[in-house]
Formats: structure tokens, sequence, C-alpha cells
């Protein structure tokens, strides 16, 4: 499809949180930067900014987490409203939600479901296979696409408190028009449960290496290796095997700063954990930094350290590597789809601070080989992960469905 043809296209986004994540922006300024018409379906207003973004609007979606009484009255307001645009679609929603699963509540279904009864779009997008599985009655008669990202298709489907999930994986993958993995491997993980291959179309992440790039300075030296871990504080991150493997790294004599970007659920733990080896003279713990700051600290870094247990394919990798920074990364889901084992940094095995550490010690040996592993990861990033062509491709998996 041409740019003029997208600008008759409209596409919802479900499952957006507020505010979005900043892959998520980034796609959709890109979608609509090409004409396309972009609805958010959110819980919250979100920024004013959004507002601004031509072609973008937002469909404010209350929780469920509301007191009883006005979350009814929003039922009975919704159920109005919704019959008076679409009877046969509503009708179908109140079947569907008396004979949806246990784990969660009839009217807690039609609440998340009635707003979108006798709504016209071209396409339906779910950034989540979770989200999917949640709004699968919308799916019937309405072209939709799926995103594979790492989590819900390669960790949650074995957990046993998320049985919802796993059954409702090949429902969505056969109703779906089109599904996205964000890999190879994570398309081989979603086939286990029902993806059909021909259905799938890898869209790599992206990034834009005009914004992610390395500082017109020359990087300052340093007496310590700077290390910087970018994303959020959950089990899956792996940061106690990087922290174990700082601590390993200070017994053997290498002086480290480590920096860590993020915030969530595990925050306690990472704090205790810091405090347990010993490392408070060696870990930055930053929270939650603006764009703005993250892009600062990757140029002032020396390596970007993925520990992760599970990924898709890591956007913060991708990030580091455009700001022109080796990466030590382990060998999980996608990564070795973007970084190859002794030329854009390290690929270790997952829980093994140990090889953590020796991949990072070789890089403080050897200061000409950070440089090296760095060029080419900025190179990679130039010439296989550029966020126009991400944009690109999904304009025109979008356009194809519609």
């Amino acid at each position: 499809m041409t740019a003029t043809a997208f600008s008759d296209l409209t596409e919802m986004v479900i499952g957006v949180k507020s505010p979005p994540e900043p892959f998520l922006v980034r796609l959709v300024r890109g979608l609509a930067g090409r004409g396309m018409h972009v609805t958010l379906a959110v819980s919250h207003r979100p920024d004013a900014k959004w507002d601004a973004i031509p072609n973008v609007e937002s469909m404010v979606m209350p929780g469920w987490d509301e007191p009883i009484p006005k979350r009814l009255w929003r039922v009975g307001r919704r159920l109005g409203g919704d019959i008076g645009r679409s009877l046969p679609e509503t009708r179908r929603f109140l079947a569907a939600a008396r004979a949806g699963d246990t784990t969660m509540h009839p009217v807690e279904r039609l609440y998340r479901w009635l707003p979108f009864a006798g709504r016209g779009w071209d396409v339906l997008y779910f950034p989540w296979n979770a989200t999917a599985v949640a709004y699968l009655p919308l799916m019937d008669g309405r072209p939709t696409v799926i995103s594979c990202r790492g989590a819900q298709i390669n960790v949650s489907p074995h957990n046993p408190r998320r049985t919802a999930l796993r059954d409702g994986l090949p429902i969505t993958f056969a109703r779906a028009a089109a599904v996205h993995c964000v890999s190879d491997a994570i398309r081989e993980e979603a086939m286990r449960y029902g993806l059909d291959p021909a259905k799938a179309t890898i869209i790599h992440p992206a990034v834009d290496p005009d914004v992610f790039c390395p500082s017109d300075a020359p990087r300052a030296p340093s007496d310590r290796l700077r290390i910087v871990s970018t994303g959020d504080v959950i089990w899956r991150k792996g940061l106690e095997y990087a922290l174990t493997a700082m601590r390993l790294l200070v017994d053997r004599g290498v002086p480290v700063q480590f920096n860590i970007i993020g915030s969530g659920r595990e925050n306690q733990r990472l704090f205790y954990t810091i405090q347990d080896l010993q490392l408070a003279d060696h870990v930055i713990w930053h929270g939650r930094l603006t764009p703005d700051k993250v892009i600062r600290r990757l140029q002032t870094a020396d390596v970007c350290l993925l520990s992760s247990l599970s990924e898709g394919l890591s956007n913060a990798a991708l990030e580091g590597m455009a700001c022109g920074l080796p990466v030590v990364t382990t060998d999980v889901g996608g990564m070795r789809e973007a970084i190859r084992d002794g030329v854009e940094g390290f690929l270790v095995p997952a829980r093994d601070p140990v090889a953590i550490a020796d991949a990072l010690a070789e890089l403080w040996r050897q200061p000409e080989l950070r440089a090296a592993m760095g060029a080419a990861g900025r190179a990679r990033v130039v010439a296989d992960f550029r966020l126009e062509n991400q944009v690109d491709a999904f304009a025109r998996l979008l356009g194809s469905v519609a």
C-alpha cells in the first residue's frame, strides 16, 4: 500500500498503558505520520501531548477498580448506548460473557467489551497476547493483528495461574488475520501454542539511530568500567545474576560502576541484594529516567548489560548498540538474531554470573575491543533495526489485512 492509501486506514490499538511503553509510542507516531488514523484504548486520559499528534486519538476506558455502584451504572449506561449502535453485537457480547471462563465475572467482561459494540475500524491491533485473549469476542468479524513479544509466549503459559492465557492462545491465533512476532525464536515458541507459521510475520524491534546515537564528544576516559542496564525491575531481567557478576569483578580487582535504570515489582529485592553483596560503592540505581536522560547514560557508558532470563528481542539492547556500546547479553529468546557472539558483543548462558563477569572483564582488559564491538553494533542497528523500516513493515502488515 502507498502512503496515500494509509490515509484511509483506521486502526484501533487495544491494551495500551498510561503512559504507553516507549516502543509503542514510537510505533504509533510512525504509523500516524504515514497517514493512518490510530485510536488508542486506554484506561486513563493520556498526556495532553498525545492530543496534539495528528491522526491519533484516545478512547478512555475506566478500569474495574471503581466503586461497585459506579461500575454497575457504567455497565447499564454502556449497555443502553451500545444496543443503539449494534443490537446483534451486543447480544453476542452478552452470550460470550455468560459462557466465559471463571477467572473474570461476566459483568466485568461486558464492562470491557461493550464500548466496542457497533464501532468500525479497518483493523484491530493487540500489542499483547493476554489482551487478545481478554477481548476475544471483538475479533469476530474484524480483521485483527496480534503481537507476540516475549514473556506472554515463553514464560506466562507455564504459570499454573495463567491457564486462561495458555488456553486462549490457540483460539486467538486461529481467529487473527495475522500475527506479528518480534523474532524467529518467538515465532517458534508461538507455534507450540497453535500459531500457523503462514500467518506469522517477523518484524524485529527497532530504534531511531538518529535519536539513540553516540555523543558528539568522545567518550570520556574513566578508571572504572561503566556498565549500564535498562528495563523493568522484575525477576525476568535477572538482575541478581548481574549483581553477583559485579561482586565477582570487584573481588577480581576489576573496578566497575554499574548503572541500573528502571523500576518495578522487584524494587525491594534489588535494594537488599545490592546491600547484601556490599555493592553500594559500585552500583548506582537511578530508578526510572526520562528518555533523554537514558540516552545520556548510554552515551557515557562503556558496556550495555542484559542479564535476562527470557526475552523476545530486547529494545534496551538495541538502544545500547545504537549508542555505540558493546552488549553482553544472555543467549535467550531472539537475542542472537541481533547480536553475534564476538562481533557486536558477547552471548552468555542465562543464570551464569561467572560467564557475565568473564565477558565484562575481557572488555575491561581490551578497550580497543569495546570500541570495535560498539562500532559494529551501531552499524548493525543502522542496517537492520531502523525504526522507519519497522514502521513501514507494520504499515504493510496492517494494510494487508484491513
